[in-house]
């Protein structure tokens, strides 16, 4: 299998277009375009971007026993993804957002955290067999797993000891959690790809190569990428330092962006694709994320993806 997924599970409720500049006044009405229930979080989409690419996905975490839990494992068994990590809490609703989204595609998002605080160290462990299966596993994201995070270096060494065969990634947050944190988890760590607003809150540098020198001192092998909003990327392996820019799009919808584009990085490297081009794949896949409503509607196929890099 190329992935497994591990992290948030959330059902979102996107709103759009949503004027929170302008909001109606107490007890007044505003109206939408369309209210729409949808998959959200780094699992679902990661996990269904990378399996409308091409990928085989396994997703891992937690839901509540109610209806929306149930609906979005559905739609991940829907969408071709391996369902069987993930668990059911008996105490919490399912994790779901408010994704308000403007006029200008930007977005805002209201939280209900859910289940998530039961993502403990048992509950990582309990998935050790599905990651030991794949070439990659991700965990997302650093900053929202409060009750994992301080033990996740200690879990991290204790899945590679009995799987070194498993490649990790790590995604971020913002804001992320206390970069002390962050440090030992990143020993065990084979690409870490925040965002440029993630690396300089956690590194103070704004200049990506500067960025990059911060997490390699704890983080001296593997690959490190800094997402650059609409500018594009800049990768990072200890050999070699690209930068891509970015897609020029009709922004519909930014959310799942950047989860996207982590999807199209993992795709991009399982099919072992130069550097620069990983990073144009990831960049394309991001760029088509933005032209639809929802996090993964507007994701398109691996051919279809590939062929429009340049």
């Amino acid at each position: 299998m190329d992935a497994a997924i591990f992290g948030l599970i959330v059902a979102d409720l996107i709103a759009e277009p949503m004027d929170l500049r302008n909001p109606p006044k107490p007890g007044g009405l505003a109206l939408l375009n369309s209210l729409s229930l949808t998959t959200g979080g780094n699992v679902c989409n990661t996990g269904v971007a990378m399996a409308k690419l091409g990928a085989r996905v396994a997703v891992a975490g937690m839901v509540g026993d109610d209806v929306l839990g149930r609906a979005v494992v559905e739609k991940l068994k829907s969408s071709g993804l391996d369902t069987s990590a993930i668990f059911t809490s008996k105490t919490a609703q399912t994790s779901a957002t408010v994704v308000a989204v403007e006029p200008g595609g930007e977005r805002v998002f209201f939280h209900t955290p859910g289940p998530t605080p039961q993502l403990d160290l048992d509950a990582f462990r309990r998935c050790f067999p599905i990651f030991g299966k794949c070439a990659w596993m991700q965990v997302g994201y650093f900053g929202l797993l409060p009750t994992l995070t301080p033990h996740l270096a200690e879990g991290l060494k204790e899945f590679r000891s009995t799987s070194p065969g498993t490649k990790v990634a790590l995604d971020t947050v913002n804001p992320p959690a206390d970069a002390k944190l962050l440090w030992p988890i990143l020993a065990q760590v084979d690409l870490f790809a925040p965002s440029r607003t993630e690396a300089t809150a956690l590194t103070g540098e704004r200049i990506p190569k500067k960025m990059v020198a911060a997490f390699r001192e704890h983080m001296p092998q593997g690959l490190i990428a800094v997402k650059l909003d609409s500018e594009g990327c800049y990768l990072d392996d200890g050999k070699e330092a690209v930068f891509a820019p970015a897609y020029k799009v009709k922004v519909v919808d930014t959310t799942g962006a950047g989860d996207t584009w982590f999807g199209g990085l993992l795709v991009a490297l399982r099919k072992q694709m130069p550097l620069k081009q990983a990073a144009q794949f990831a960049n394309r896949a991001a760029a088509d994320c933005c032209t639809a409503l929802g996090a993964s509607t507007g994701v398109k196929s691996f051919d279809e993806t590939l062929a429009r890099i340049w």
